[in-house]
């Protein structure tokens, strides 16, 4: 690009003329206006003029003064005058760090983005070792109460964002505010800060759809249940090895429970049903629409009483009506949809978060059960492609009877498990579900 030329912008010439210096007595430059007094010769002082008084000095901030230019401070007054201001401007719910309220211990119920619903398991705020004669006002609740709970300071850190820090289960300790006589808590719109999470003695979990972390649906449970249709929607053993794989992982017993066996059960399913019987996994035929149909109901309440299960399947497979069918209290509404919402005190939609649900079941028979919502994906998070083969109990005990010590029992020539399947002692289908969840799993 050539040079502009000094008649067509006289801006860009090289050779144009410095404007006159002003005998004004001081430099020129930006800010030169905030320097100069006229009349006066002399710069004036800078400043805003805050915190000046009437004979033009600064007051004291004792807020930035260092430890030893406190000596001459005097506190009390210092702190009187905080205190006005704090009760002035309305910050005392915020001034400070204490953290009124006494501390107890209580059981997740539900975990939603940003907050948990937690279910008290102390009463009145009498914990064994409580200091009762606090000037803290106690706080008077009833055993088994809802309060909502959230998470703060350093254990912020520890959430993952697509997996929370508790899941349905946990029993954690937390601080519960206090309160002016009896209160429904939740209603009150109270809340708890959670400070600590007990030791899990087990958790059920998969790899989040997303593949960035683990999640975890439920914690502290004696049983998973597998809970599938024999249609409508058709049976899938497919999900069913999944979830399998996922609890013997984790160490957690399964059951098998077959709902709408009203609909007919097909020939091919039924020849799987007595798979899983024979692998020693309970297989329980229900029907949730009328249970005295199937006969099989009471055999499930008898295994669920007085423990806490876990449940899954698909969705449409009839998660709801089989709660009804376990607690006749439960309402259609009441299943289908939480009783409290951490939002709104609405209903919420059981299909969204997992919920742990206190059943009774008649006959002094009260049992704990998480509902989860239907999903599609169940990669299991607590095994690879090399240790896959140990949660298939039909596999496994073929195990090193390969030529190859490496084997993974897919495609290899000459493996024992391939020539299991061909001789019919092991499912095709069952070998199947093998081969796909090795394909998703990493190496």
């Amino acid at each position: 690009m050539g040079r502009r030329s000094n008649s067509s912008n006289k801006k860009y010439s090289s050779n144009r003329e410095q404007a006159p210096k002003q005998a004004r007595g001081f430099e020129r430059g930006h800010g030169a206006h905030h320097r100069y007094q006229p009349g006066k010769g002399a710069p004036r002082s800078f400043g805003s003029g805050r915190g000046r008084t009437g004979e033009k000095t600064r007051t004291k901030d004792f807020s930035r003064l260092d430890d030893e230019s406190l000596g001459d401070v005097n506190l009390t007054e210092k702190r009187a005058n905080v205190e006005k201001r704090v009760e002035a401007t309305g910050e005392a719910q915020t001034f400070g760090v204490a953290l009124a309220g006494t501390i107890e211990r209580g059981v997740v119920v539900e975990v939603v983005k940003g907050n948990f619903l937690t279910r008290l398991l102390t009463e009145n705020g009498a914990l064994e070792g409580t200091d009762t004669t606090a000037a803290t006002p106690t706080p008077r609740w009833k055993q088994g109460d809802i309060l909502r709970t959230i998470v703060r300071g350093v254990l912020q850190h520890f959430d993952l964002g697509l997996s929370s820090l508790v899941a349905p289960g946990d029993e954690i300790e937390l601080i519960v505010p206090p309160s002016s006589g009896p209160k429904v808590l939740f209603q009150a719109g109270l809340h708890g800060i959670l400070t600590r999470v007990f030791p899990r003695r087990n958790e059920f979990r998969r790899l989040h759809p997303s593949g960035r972390t683990v999640q975890t649906l439920a914690a502290n449970v004696d049983r998973v249940v597998v809970v599938a249709s024999a249609a409508e929607p058709d049976f899938r053993p497919g999900f069913v090895d999944r979830v399998l794989v996922c609890a013997a992982s984790s160490g957690i017993p399964s059951v098998l429970v077959l709902n709408k066996v009203d609909l007919g059960v097909l020939p091919r399913d039924e020849e799987l049903l007595n798979m899983y019987a024979a692998l020693g996994i309970p297989v329980i035929r229900v029907c949730a629409r009328d249970p005295a149909s199937a006969g099989g109901m009471d055999r499930l309440k008898e295994l669920l009483a007085g423990s806490r299960s876990v449940l899954t399947g698909h969705s449409g497979v009839g998660k709801s009506s089989l709660m009804q069918a376990l607690d006749g209290s439960l309402t259609e509404e009441t299943a289908r949809t939480g009783d409290i919402s951490t939002q709104t005190g609405k209903g919420t939609h059981t299909t969204t978060h997992a919920r742990l649900f206190q059943l009774s079941m008649g006959a002094s028979r009260n049992a704990e059960v998480i509902d989860t919502p239907g999903v599609r994906e169940f990669t299991p998070a607590d095994t690879d492609r090399r240790n896959l083969w140990g949660w298939f109990p039909e596999i496994a005990k073929l195990q090193g009877q390969c030529p190859y010590p490496d084997c993974m029992h897919t495609v290899e020539k000459d493996c024992a498990v391939l020539a299991a399947v061909e001789r019919g002692e092991i499912h095709p289908r069952r070998h199947r579900s093998y081969v796909r969840i090795y394909e998703t799993l990493a190496e």
